[in-house]
């Protein structure tokens, strides 16, 4: 008798990949509950004390709810450990993912995991940890706040996108399945705050070209990576502060900013006055 394979899911998260399935083993073997972890940086995994190796990690365990706890590896960097409990499931994979930060505002990361339910319908609940009502798309079509269920979505591969202000944007790319809830809790990561300094006040007088920021609909103006709305945001300053101006491109400024990791980013022209 041959093998019988239910289904098989992949899970995209950021740049990386975590494999995600539906499994059955030989007829007449007892299924069992998967689990895979990935972090960035590494870590090493711990279930209910238990040490089990390095992220990336993928074992086979009984069903019922579990205690995980990932601690980063590096020891150049000073991160925060993450802990979580999660309830492992017959058939399926639990799929945890942790991106490190130097605290655990600026750590993200998501538990995804598939759940049996009654008709031949796939469903879709997202949870977020933090924050609370975040904005959810699907496939790129607003569906409200969460938490959120929608109760009925076409089997197959679907992009998840969780946003909320003041945080890092984080999508999940997901197949749904049909007799199963796909269940996706998500932490985001806090935006870096812009360090004040003395260009950045409205009062600064500056040396020519600089850019002062005017009035926004939402009160502030996001700072991107490049010059594109599709970029990262990489943090956000108030109408009425000075910049100083480094270059610019149609529709775009640079301009001189003070963040943890970069001295430059990308503001739309359309909410700067320049000044040369």
């Amino acid at each position: 008798m041959g093998k019988k394979i239910v289904a098989i899911i992949l899970i995209l998260a950021g740049a990386g990949a975590i494999g995600f399935g539906v499994f059955s083993y030989f007829q007449g073997r007892k299924p069992n509950a998967g689990l895979r972890v990935e972090s960035t940086p590494t870590s090493s995994v711990y279930v209910d004390n238990v040490q089990l190796g390095q992220a990336p990690l993928e074992k086979i365990f009984k069903p019922g709810e579990v205690t995980i706890k990932l601690i980063p590896t590096s020891t150049s960097l000073f991160l925060t450990s993450y802990q979580t409990k999660v309830r492992l499931t017959s058939n399926t994979y639990t799929v945890v993912k942790r991106d490190f930060g130097d605290s655990d505002p600026a750590s993200s990361g998501e538990v995804v995991n598939l759940e049996p339910q009654s008709g031949k319908v796939a469903s879709l609940a997202v949870v977020t940890s933090s924050p609370d009502s975040a904005s959810v798309t699907l496939d790129g079509q607003p569906q409200g706040f969460s938490p959120l269920l929608i109760p009925s979505v076409p089997a197959g591969d679907h992009q998840i996108g969780i946003t909320a202000p003041g945080f890092t944007p984080r999508t999940v790319s997901a197949i749904a399945v049909l007799g199963y809830k796909l269940n996706v809790n998500v932490k985001l990561a806090s935006l870096p705050a812009l360090s004040p300094t003395p260009e950045a006040t409205p009062s600064a007088i500056l040396e020519k070209p600089y850019v002062e920021i005017k009035d926004t609909p939402t009160g502030f103006l996001r700072v991107r990576q490049t010059a594109s709305t599709g970029a990262k945001e990489i943090g956000r300053i108030q109408p009425g502060d000075k910049y100083p101006l480094l270059d610019k491109i149609t529709g775009w400024y640079l301009i001189k900013v003070d963040l943890e990791a970069t001295t430059s980013g990308w503001i739309s022209a359309q909410y700067a006055d320049k000044f040369e």
